[in-house]
């Protein structure tokens, strides 16, 4: 299967934020201290986290403050470039093909961690403890559950075809432009919503 992923600098951070601190983390310092149960799920959430990020352009992979211009991004970008039937440059999206076994994976790892919260004491729950970092502003199981809202979002048919194999530059037409605006809200409202100085900001990124 396709899902449509937006060269978005507030997505991939989110993204990035899944593997450091979490998955890695729990992998490499607390996956021995789990039940196996437990342990075996995390292990394929990683694995499959890993394989959705293969699959995405690596140019998507920008982690640094200079990323959040994105008047900058859109003018260096090594991908295609996208524009509006008013000839606007726009954010471009890209096809990834992933397997739903991968979000499979990842949906139960979440329902796991998700658990793990509730409780008071547990090794999963304890991991999560001292994984969480108190400087952050954001909870790491929340930030998981926000992206993957994210990925399992379904791509309009239509604009998931028309950028499938882009040309080094694809203008939309008003129905193609209609449906990438209706995607890129629902997008960002699954990676933002509930918080809405974030949301306006991350709005604010596509116009």
């Amino acid at each position: 299967m396709h899902i449509l992923v937006p060269e978005d600098p507030m997505f991939m951070t989110r993204f990035l934020e899944m593997e450091e601190p979490l998955f890695h983390s729990l992998y490499y310092f607390h996956l021995t201290k789990l039940p196996e149960g437990q342990a075996e799920k995390i292990r394929r959430a990683y694995d499959s986290w890993g394989n959705i990020q293969r699959a995405m352009p690596t140019h998507l992979s920008w982690h640094t403050p200079a990323a959040f211009q994105i008047s900058a991004a859109r003018r260096s970008s090594k991908g295609y470039r996208l524009y509006g039937p008013d000839g606007e440059q726009l954010i471009s999206m890209y096809p990834i093909k992933v397997s739903v076994e991968s979000l499979s994976n990842l949906t139960e790892c979440l329902r796991l961690l998700e658990l793990a919260e509730l409780e008071l004491r547990g090794p999963l729950a304890d991991a999560l403890y001292e994984i969480r970092e108190p400087d952050q502003d954001r909870e790491l199981v929340d930030n998981y559950r926000r992206v993957l809202k994210a990925l399992n979002l379904a791509a309009p048919p239509a604009l998931g075809a028309e950028l499938l194999g882009t040309t080094p530059e694809v203008t939309l037409n008003g129905p193609l432009y209609a449906e990438y605006k209706a995607f890129r809200d629902r997008f960002c409202l699954a990676v933002s919503e509930g918080d809405k100085f974030m949301l306006a900001m991350h709005q604010a990124l596509y116009l």
